[in-house]
């Protein structure tokens, strides 16, 4: 009878053990898919694990995770809250609630999320939320109190950099705004290097796999982060691949229509594709959202240059000029616009507004024989009057 009852217990002891390994195994697996960016092999793993061991808290934390990553959002949403409601890791609980908020437009249930988190420190990036919530609810001035604290505790997030460009644009501080777009731009390859899943996208596509890259990549657009919209656009885009990079920035440009960098990126991939009514839109809303973006003033002027449309391309090309008076490029398109234009003036009699343009022609290229020339003849028209 000894026997047999310590038969039972070893037995009973090697099969605990055994389910412990098995938790183990799908929980130490989930984690490692997680890191990959393979959140519904992750999930499935997690599950398993918490199938085993309903109590085990860090297998709900990553499901719960996971759930958040796939867009399944009212499924993360209740695991979330049972977080709270146990008082497991409410603190991860809490700040992703207050994404979710963010994800579905409840921006006073954002704030709310966002400002419980504990401090001094911040638990992650949720200054940076806490910023972008009062962007939108047009309090620029706390947006700017926000991001200015998220930009000290992480100086190399590009999006923190990004928004304060935006909140210093609404609150009419344009040249900090342009400090802080350049910034943004000087700063995109540290969201690029790490990013898994984009930066596998851009291995194959350096290795010439155009095709593969597309078909692993693509699945990645069903998201609502427009910065991991962004990183995928920038690294389509710098590979030439506009018609991918097009499909991702129009995505990109729905979540986000009033960011004059995304809308940019759009109408230049479109100029590439030679689809100028929607290069035209995308670069007028760009320089509209911000005036003084030199690169988006020059497309938006070279498409109304390429479309005849004269006086706005003027307009257009004397602002980009007047952004950088030193950017050859910029003084030469101007120039060819002005000589292009006096022509339709001399033709309609107009001489002597033919005569004022060929002379700022004149001044931006002085050299030009040709712009010399056609001043001269508009001269000796206007001399025999």
């Amino acid at each position: 009878m000894l026997t047999l009852a310590l038969c039972l217990i070893l037995s009973g002891v090697s099969e605990a053990d055994q389910t412990l390994s098995s938790t183990g195994a799908h929980l130490g697996n989930g984690q490692r898919l997680m890191q990959m960016e393979r959140f519904q092999e992750a999930a499935e793993e997690f599950q398993r694990a918490l199938a085993e061991s309903p109590a085990l808290s860090e297998a709900r934390q990553q499901l719960a995770i996971c759930r958040f990553e796939l867009r399944q959002y009212s499924e993360a949403r209740q695991l979330f809250q049972k977080m709270i409601e146990s008082n497991e890791s409410s603190t991860l609980a809490t700040y992703y609630l207050g994404r979710l908020d963010l994800i579905e437009q409840d921006f006073d249930g954002a704030v709310r999320h966002f400002r419980a988190l504990p401090g001094p420190e911040p638990f992650r990036d949720e200054l940076y939320y806490l910023g972008v919530v009062y962007f939108k609810q047009a309090k620029f001035s706390e947006a700017l109190n926000a991001l200015s604290r998220a930009v000290a505790d992480n100086p190399r997030d590009y999006r923190i950099q990004q928004f304060l460009a935006r909140v210093y644009q609404k609150l009419g501080q344009t040249q900090k705004a342009e400090q802080a777009f350049a910034e943004t731009q000087r700063l995109h390859d540290y969201y690029l290097q790490g990013t898994v899943a984009i930066a596998a996208c851009r291995s194959l596509l350096s290795e010439g796999k155009s095709g593969e890259a597309w078909e692993k990549c693509r699945p990645l657009l069903e998201t609502d982060d427009v910065d991991k919209l962004v990183g995928l656009g920038m690294v389509f885009g710098k590979s030439g691949q506009y018609e991918h990079a097009f499909e991702i920035w129009k995505r990109a440009v729905r979540l986000d229509p009033d960011s004059p960098e995304i809308n940019y990126n759009l109408a230049l991939t479109a100029y590439h594709l030679k689809n100028l009514p929607e290069a035209s839109q995308s670069a007028a809303a760009a320089v509209q959202l911000r005036p003084d973006f030199f690169e988006a003033n020059m497309l938006y002027g070279t498409i109304l240059y390429l479309t005849a449309q004269d006086n706005e391309a003027i307009r257009v090309l004397t602002h980009a000029h007047e952004l950088r008076p030193g950017d050859e490029e910029a003084r030469k398109l101007l120039a060819h616009q002005l000589m292009l234009t006096s022509e339709v003036l001399v033709k309609s009699k107009d001489l002597r507004r033919a005569k004022e343009l060929l002379e700022q022609a004149d001044a931006l290229m002085p050299n030009s024989e040709e712009i010399v020339a056609r001043l001269a003849q508009v001269r000796a028209q206007l001399s025999r009057e």
